[in-house]
């Protein structure tokens, strides 16, 4: 019998958070983990483990992150790794 095949997926949510406020964002002009995860169960996927992996926060620079907090956007520095197999 052969072995079940194992998909790692590493992604990070898409989302208008460089000049929209997070009050403002559209969830549904968005792509996100949630995307992600319901794709890969619609195709036949079963999702065994999810793990964070944060990056560093040196990718911001000091005027993007003053920016961000003068106009209320969240912004995301990470990345999710889905690992799912075949069901």
């Amino acid at each position: 019998m052969p072995e079940p095949t194992t998909l790692a997926f590493l992604n990070a949510d898409w989302r208008d958070f460089e000049s929209t406020p997070a009050a403002e964002e559209k969830p549904d002009k968005a792509i996100t983990i949630f995307d992600y995860h319901s794709l890969l169960s619609e195709t036949g996927w079963k999702t065994i483990f999810r793990i964070e992996c944060p990056l560093s926060s040196e990718r911001l620079t000091g005027n993007q992150v003053q920016k961000m907090q003068d106009k209320r956007i969240l912004g995301t520095i990470g990345r999710t790794l889905l690992i799912a197999k075949i069901k």
